[in-house]
C-alpha cells in the first residue's frame, strides 16, 4: 500500500513543535536587530560617571598638598635649627679653650688683649650659621676659681630666624637656641702647691783698710838718746755674711692610680703623704676609672710631697 503524505500538513506540525526564535527568524530575513540597553550599561562608561572622578582627585589633590608642603617646610627648619646648633657648639668650645689656657685674662688686672681674640674666635665659629648672636658675646665664668683643674665654662645664645608661618606661631619667631661647653684651666699654680721663695744673695765682703802710717818721733833732748820705735796699727777684718742654705723639700714616693675610680684617686694620693691637687681630665662628675697618671711609679725615685699629679679617662 502507499501512503499520501500532504507537504502543508507536516510543515504546520513541524512549526508548531519546534517554534524558530525570533532572532534566527530576523537573520533568515535579512533583518539586523540590536539587543535593548540596560540602565547599568548607561552608567557604566557616560559622562556624568567621567566628571564625578574628576572632582574626587581634586578635591584630594587640594587637601593633600598643603599638608605635604607644610611637612617639607618643617623639616627644613629642622634641619637648619639642628646645623646652627652643631656650630653654635663648636663655637663654645672653642671658646672655653681659649679661656681654660687664659684664665687670668678675665680677672683684675683684665687683659683685652685676650678678651678681644676670645671675642673674634667665637665670631669666626659663628660665621657660616643662619643665627643671630646676643650682643655683646658671654664672658667665660670660672665658679671654682682660676686654679690649674678648675672648670673655665662657657655659655653662648642665638636667636634663629623660622622660614615656616604655622610653626612659628606656635613656638614664637625668632626661637632662641643655646650651646655651652667646659674645659680644665691648663695655666696658672696648682692649688695647694706653696710658691718656692728665692734664698737672699750673700753681702759682699768688706776690703780690709790699709795700715795707719807712724806718726813721727819726737826730737831727742841732750841728755838721754832714746831709740824711737813707730808703732803700727793692726786692721781689723769685717765679718762676712754667711748665706742660708734652703731647706731641703720632703720627699714621697709616687702610688699608681690607674684602674681606680676617679672618686677614690684623692684620697689614696693624699694617704701617700702628698699635699698637691690631683687634677681630673676631663672633669668630674661623673666618676670614670682611670687610665693614664703624669707622674711614674718607680720604686728608686720620689718626687717632693708638694708635687701634684693629672690623670686622664685614656692615654694622651
Amino acid at each position: 500500500m502507499t501512503g499520501k503524505v500532504t507537504c502543508g500538513t507536516f510543515d504546520t506540525s513541524m512549526s508548531k513543535r519546534f517554534p524558530v526564535p525570533a532572532s534566527r527568524s530576523a537573520v533568515r530575513a535579512g533583518v539586523s536587530q540590536a539587543a535593548p540597553a540596560t540602565p547599568s550599561d548607561a552608567g557604566a562608561g557616560g559622562p556624568g560617571k567621567r566628571h564625578k572622578g574628576r572632582g574626587q582627585s581634586l578635591a584630594e589633590f587640594a587637601l593633600t598638598v598643603p599638608l605635604a608642603l607644610l611637612m617639607v617646610l618643617f623639616g627644613l627648619d629642622f634641619g637648619r635649627v639642628f646645623l646652627g646648633w652643631v656650630a653654635l657648639n663648636s663655637a663654645a668650645r672653642e671658646a672655653a679653650n681659649y679661656a681654660a689656657m687664659n684664665p687670668a685674662a678675665w680677672t683684675i688686672p683684665y687683659d683685652l688683649g685676650i678678651q678681644s681674640e676670645y671675642e673674634r674666635l667665637v665670631e669666626n665659629e659663628a660665621a657660616n650659621i643662619n643665627c643671630t648672636l646676643m650682643d655683646p658675646i658671654a664672658d667665660p665664668t670660672f665658679p671654682n676659681g682660676t686654679s690649674i683643674g678648675a672648670p673655665a665654662k662657657v655659655s653662648l645664645t642665638c636667636r634663629f630666624n623660622l622660614i615656616t608661618p604655622f610653626i612659628a606661631l606656635l613656638t614664637g619667631n625668632p626661637i632662641p637656641v643655646t650651646a655651652s661647653s667646659a674645659f680644665p684651666v691648663r695655666a696658672g699654680l696648682i692649688e695647694g702647691v706653696p710658691i718656692e721663695t728665692p734664698s737672699p744673695a750673700p753681702s759682699a765682703t768688706a776690703a780690709p783698710t790699709g795700715s795707719v802710717a807712724p806718726t813721727a818721733s819726737p826730737a831727742p833732748t841732750a841728755t838721754v838718746n832714746p831709740s824711737a820705735s813707730a808703732a803700727s796699727a793692726t786692721p781689723t777684718p769685717a765679718a762676712s755674711a754667711t748665706p742660708t742654705p734652703a731647706p731641703t723639700p720632703a720627699m714621697c714616693h709616687v702610688v699608681s692610680l690607674l684602674n681606680i675610680q676617679t672618686n677614690k684617686a684623692a684620697a689614696k694620693w693624699l694617704a701617700a703623704g702628698f699635699t698637691g691637687s690631683v687634677i681630673f681630665s676631663p672633669l668630674v662628675p661623673p666618676n670614670y676609672r682611670i687610665a693614664w697618671q703624669s707622674l711614674t711609679v718607680s720604686p728608686t725615685v720620689d718626687v717632693p710631697c708638694t708635687s701634684g699629679i693629672q690623670v686622664r679617662s685614656s692615654a694622651p
